[in-house]
């Protein structure tokens, strides 16, 4: 498999990601939520951003609400796998809807590329993120 396709089918999987993110998923229910308030305003979510290293473009704020597939496709799966790597996981708020708030990064070291914080708030708790490059040939990284 040459680079080239390898990069098409790692932008590819991230497409499907966020149109699965975007259309699946069913009536939500009640998870308990544990700590505090991180979320709630774009004061603390850049905050939060920053604590990991993030410096981002507060005024960047994108907001969509989403809600998370009942079952999980092979890419959300892998997805998810990112999620548990620091600490969270998705599967938690299946058929839940959140809140993805998506954010410009400054502070990324190639200039050349676009970059992306995402974050998923469930009841003003952080719940999963994430930060990609929107480039053909991006990537995707934990938060921290």
């Amino acid at each position: 498999m040459t680079q080239k396709t390898k990069t098409f089918l790692v932008a590819l999987s991230v497409l499907a990601l966020l149109a699965v993110l975007l259309i699946a998923g069913t009536a939500a229910g009640g998870v308990k939520l544990l700590g505090a308030d991180r979320a709630s305003t774009v004061e603390k979510r850049t905050a939060f951003l920053a604590e990991c290293g993030w410096e981002v473009d507060a005024a960047s704020e994108q907001v969509q609400q989403i809600r998370i597939p009942e079952t999980f496709s092979p890419v959300y799966e892998q997805y998810n796998a990112l999620q548990l790597q620091q600490g969270y996981d998705l599967a938690k708020f299946a058929g839940r809807e959140c809140t993805l708030y998506s954010y410009a990064v400054l502070n990324y070291p190639d200039k050349s590329q676009t970059v992306l914080a995402d974050l998923y708030v469930y009841k003003k708790q952080i719940i999963g993120g994430d930060v990609h490059s929107t480039n053909m040939d991006g990537f995707m990284v934990g938060l921290k």
